[in-house]
């Protein structure tokens, strides 16, 4: 019993360690880290990273498998092999939330269709947690939120358990204020993500319809994505970026509707100006994006 005590209290001892060092490990921290095979690839190749660094990344690693698990009825997911992407029988993992986290997955236990153990396959779907998770729904998030401010604490520069956390709070509209000073801690700790700057972006013009701070978030969002090699995003960060387009084009059209209903169509003009030069942009890298192609269809020119 008191060798039990004593280790834990060396593990407690040790998370507390982490906190307090935290601040010297900088470099490592903002080591890319959570369980896309994106970041993971990120992580192993980073530069030699501290003891103590890695110990915070792994427990915020832990927490955001907890709480993905939990979101799915405790259905475990894993990156699909290069093989299994070009095989339409692998059953894919695909959200209906805002923010899926889910890119190349699929289901720990196998789908039927590309299961080769016959009657033991089966026997796994019926004793384990398993579900089809094509379009999947997830449980109420409010039980994770606490998972997602345990896993920031620890892993202050962890960008995806500030996104995803803020935005399952966001679906509680009494926790809207949490939410946004959420998400204003990250940006605090993470100036150069320009995932939080997106989901600023989205949080301000979409639940709040602010949108003069939904521009300027948005904006920062894309400026920072010009700094970037586009080569070198993440996944998470690519449909940030996107989003950061729509955002915005839609946002200039909100604008340039609400000054044509005022009767000032020449400044409407300027600002539907504004939003089809950002949705050309927008298809220059993502061609077949529906908002942008919309907006320039309406909005001429003429």
């Amino acid at each position: 019993m008191r060798s039990e005590l004593a280790i834990g209290t060396l593990c407690v001892t040790a998370l507390v360690l982490a906190g307090k060092i935290g601040q010297s490990v900088q470099p490592q921290l903002k080591a890319p880290v959570g369980l896309t095979l994106h970041q993971q690839e990120a992580l192993e190749e980073s530069a030699v990273a501290s003891l103590f660094g890695e110990f915070r990344a792994s427990i915020a690693d832990f927490l955001w498998l907890e709480s993905d698990r939990y979101l799915h009825f405790g259905v475990g997911t894993r990156g699909r092999l290069d093989s299994e992407k070009k095989d339409k029988k692998v059953g894919a993992v695909q959200g209906q939330a805002a923010h899926d986290s889910h890119h190349d997955e699929t289901t720990i236990v196998p789908n039927a269709e590309a299961d080769w153990r016959g009657v033991l396959g089966s026997l796994e779907r019926q004793t384990q947690p398993y579900m089809d998770m094509s379009h999947h729904e997830e449980r109420d998030a409010k039980e994770t939120i606490p998972l997602f401010r345990l896993m920031t604490w620890t892993n202050p520069h962890f960008v995806q358990g500030y996104v995803h956390g803020a935005m399952q709070m966001a679906r509680v509209s009494k926790k809207l204020p949490e939410a946004l000073a959420f998400l204003q801690e990250g940006e605090r700790n993470n100036p150069d993500s320009l995932s939080i700057q997106a989901t600023l972006c989205e949080l301000y013009f979409v639940r709040l319809g602010k949108l003069a701070e939904a521009l300027a978030h948005g904006n920062k969002a894309l400026l920072l994505f010009s700094q970037k090699d586009p080569k070198t995003l993440s996944r998470d960060e690519e449909e940030d970026v996107n989003n950061a387009f729509r955002w915005l084009v839609l946002i200039y059209r909100d604008l340039g509707d609400a000054r044509r209903k005022a009767g000032d169509t020449s400044e409407a003009q300027l600002l539907y100006a504004q939003g089809r030069h950002l949705a050309s942009a927008c298809l220059q890298y993502y061609p077949e994006d529906p908002t942008a192609i919309k907006f320039l269809r309406r909005f001429t020119g003429k």
